[in-house]
């Protein structure tokens, strides 16, 4: 019974061990396309989610490399959707703030960079730490780039006041032009109206530990079900990346790092 005891020990630290190493590992770019009625031409989208900043396994010239990395795939529009410092965000200082969002300055992209908040953002700190640099924040808002319309919704904010500032500024798009959606939390799929919209979110990090036969682990049945990839509601689109960071613990079993790099393509 000890030899047996021993060896599960031995097996979960061997385990854990893999896992905190596979958490600082740089990204793989997974590559998605999706058809999209309106549009005329391809588009390449790269969106990072979850980059927890300043975590363990997320230190500044990790998240340096990243950006490179990003401007490396050449996309037309670069998405962040949300939780860029990691821990409570009423803890962070704006000097803090800024000085974690720093390596997102040299993302570059001719169509622009865009972001959401997520829950791990403090709405203040972050607004003003993006301020000034590339990067645009969209907070129920939206902005017409190109052949897109892109609308941000507010996860800082998700009650019924952010739902109906999403919905509106979805309306208000310029009818016929394709419109994207950025989120942080993938629940806003299920709060979309009837136009057709392609919508992105992070938050559920894959799951971040993911075992054979257990799955995806999540304390929410509807992220646990929406853990990663494509998912479609009628004419409606949502992509899910399961993102760099992570929380609670510094380590992703079954689900590396990733950087999404997404080509829209005319329906």
């Amino acid at each position: 019974m000890r030899r047996i005891l021993l060896v599960i020990i031995a097996g979960a630290l061997a385990l854990a061990a893999f896992g905190v190493v596979s958490a600082g590992q740089d990204p793989r770019v997974v590559r998605y396309t999706l058809p999209v009625p309106g549009l005329a031409a391809p588009l390449r989208i790269v969106q990072l989610s979850d980059s927890h900043a300043s975590a363990i396994d997320m230190p500044p010239e990790r998240l340096r490399r990243v950006a490179a990395m990003m401007n490396a795939l050449h996309p037309d529009i670069i998405v962040l959707t949300g939780d860029y410092v990691s821990g409570d965000p009423a803890r962070w200082s704006k000097a803090q703030t800024r000085a974690a969002l720093a390596p997102f300055d040299a993302l570059r992209a001719p169509l622009g960079v865009f972001a959401v908040l997520g829950n791990h953002d403090g709405a203040g700190n972050t607004a003003a730490a993006f301020a000034g640099g590339p990067v645009r924040l969209l907070v129920g808002e939206r902005a017409d780039v190109g052949p897109l319309t892109i609308v941000g919704a507010n996860d800082i904010d998700r009650g019924s006041p952010a739902v109906e500032a999403m919905r509106r500024a979805i309306r208000t798009a310029p009818p016929g032009k394709p419109v994207l959606v950025l989120v942080h939390e993938p629940i806003f799929f299920t709060w979309l109206e009837k136009r057709p919209v392609v919508m992105i979110a992070g938050h559920t990090h894959g799951g971040q530990i993911k075992l054979p036969v257990l799955g995806a682990w999540s304390i929410n049945a509807y992220y646990a079900a929406h853990a990663r990839g494509v998912f479609r509601a009628g004419q409606q689109q949502m992509l899910v990346s399961s993102g760099l960071g992570t929380t609670f613990l510094p380590m992703r079993i079954g689900v590396p790092p990733e950087i999404v790099l997404l080509t829209l393509v005319p329906a």
